[in-house]
């Protein structure tokens, strides 16, 4: 293991003038003395940032944690100064008394993993290890030196346990493990917006040190830590709902952990929910066959702003996807009728090309390798320059009332038109657009 602290320049000079001493503390260590990529450089000491007599400017953060970021105007650093919390009942994350001027000791024992808990004083170049967190780092296990104060005290810790054990690849401490099941009612009390935080961040893990399958682990331990009934009781609720085994491997909620699995990035959340919608019909109707439907709309509560507060155009778009997941499943319908389907929903098929491979993979029993239908009908209407749009025809609705349509009579011509001419984009022509609608008054008017 690696046991060189690489300290910037303006931050070694910062450390050498200031009047206490400069610690760097927190993953930075952890990744240096692993040789993974290096994180945010996060310093503390035992003064106040106002208090430090440095030549830089100090902007500060937060007040009452005294949190402030220092800088040079090139580099910058948040410091912390050393303190103590208390918290109230329940893990509503944030402390309910804060005290400044503490030891390191003192300091150490707030935060929230030993692997983490390692100082490195800048200026006499030596690690300050309260709880053994060097030989934690050492074995790649994630320990807390009080399990129950930790995880009991902020329940947000809990998902932070998941989240940084996947993207680390580091092991759990049995008995840290153990507290934080017992533990786990405490997430009930952290706002939406902070566990959507984190779950996004779990999502992403293998991205973050590049730790293949890291995110999902992420997934996994939320499971095993019994979590998800405090983050997305709809994904609890695909636990243990059996799937058929001619087409499933796996349980729905393994499956859609799978699904996880193989999806890259950019539709993990919609791989997550994508069979959201299957217990409900399963309870309801003895199927799942209408479960895409289902669950579209159980996904817009669950992302909504009655659920984990995600915006508009990720909550729209992923249940966009979960709802047009099992079109063609079949692999059956006919082009003109699958060109239409795409430009239809042209934004959003990428993404479900993407879900849908994942959705296959995720099965266990097969998976497509040959191009997705919707990619080759996709790269189809781009080529031939087919109007995906209704305003890409050559004409617009002023020269349909000019024929002599009205009202809804304009739209519906003007639909009729653009499907025309997805299925043939030479037809998109002011010319034969023209026609097609004089052929058309005619007609009306017999």
């Amino acid at each position: 293991m690696n046991a060189m602290i690489e300290i910037p320049p303006f931050l070694r000079k910062l450390a050498m003038t200031a009047d206490c001493p400069i610690y760097v503390v927190g993953g930075y260590i952890r990744n240096s003395l692993l040789s993974l990529p290096k994180s945010d450089i996060d310093i503390c000491g035992v003064l106040l940032p106002h208090e430090l007599n440095v030549d830089a400017t100090i902007i500060p953060v937060n007040k009452r944690l005294g949190t402030a970021l220092i800088t040079d105007g090139v580099e910058c650093y948040e410091y912390t100064p050393l303190r103590q919390e208390s918290y109230g009942e329940g893990g509503k994350h944030t402390p309910s008394e804060v005290t400044f001027g503490v030891s390191i000791l003192e300091d150490a024992h707030r935060r929230d993993f030993t692997a983490g808990s390692v100082y490195y004083d800048i200026k006499n170049n030596e690690f300050i290890d309260p709880y053994g967190g060097l030989e934690d780092i050492r074995n790649r296990v994630l320990r807390s030196k009080d399990p129950y104060f930790t995880l009991s005290d902020d329940g947000l810790r809990l998902m932070r346990l998941a989240r940084i054990a996947a993207e680390t690849g580091f092991g759990i401490d049995e008995k840290t493990f153990e507290v934080a099941i017992k533990c786990k009612d405490r997430l009930k009390d952290i706002s939406a917006e902070r566990k959507r935080q984190e779950l996004d961040k779990i999502l992403v893990a293998d991205t973050k040190y590049g730790i293949k399958g890291a995110h999902y682990r992420g997934v996994k331990l939320l499971k095993q830590l019994q979590l998800w009934e405090y983050i997305i009781p709809e994904v609890a609720d695909m636990d243990g709902v059996e799937q058929n085994p001619k087409y499933h491997m796996y349980d729905c909620l393994e499956h859609s952990l799978m699904a996880v699995k193989f999806a890259p990035p950019n539709v993990r959340l919609a791989a997550l929910l994508h069979d959201v919608g299957k217990p409900v019909c399963q309870k309801k109707d003895g199927n799942t066959y209408a479960h895409a439907e289902v669950g579209a709309k159980m996904v817009k509560k669950v992302l909504g702003q009655s659920g984990l507060k995600y915006s508009n155009e990720t909550t729209n778009t992923v249940s966009e996807l979960v709802r047009l997941h099992m079109y063609d499943m079949s692999g059956l319908t006919k082009l003109n009728k699958l060109k239409i389907f795409v430009a239809e929903n042209f934004e959003y098929i990428p993404d479900l090309v993407d879900l849908i491979l994942a959705d296959g993979k995720a099965t266990g029993k097969h998976e497509i390798t040959l191009p997705h239908r919707f990619t080759t009908v996709y790269k189809m209407l781009v080529e031939q320059n087919a109007p995906i749009k209704i305003t890409d025809l050559a004409i617009d609705g002023s020269v349909v009332a000019d024929a002599g349509f009205k009202g809804k009579q304009i739209s519906q011509e003007l639909y009729a038109l653009w499907r025309e001419c997805v299925i043939d984009p030479s037809l998109n022509t002011e010319e034969k657009l023209k026609e097609k609608i004089s052929r058309r008054i005619k007609r009306l008017r017999v």
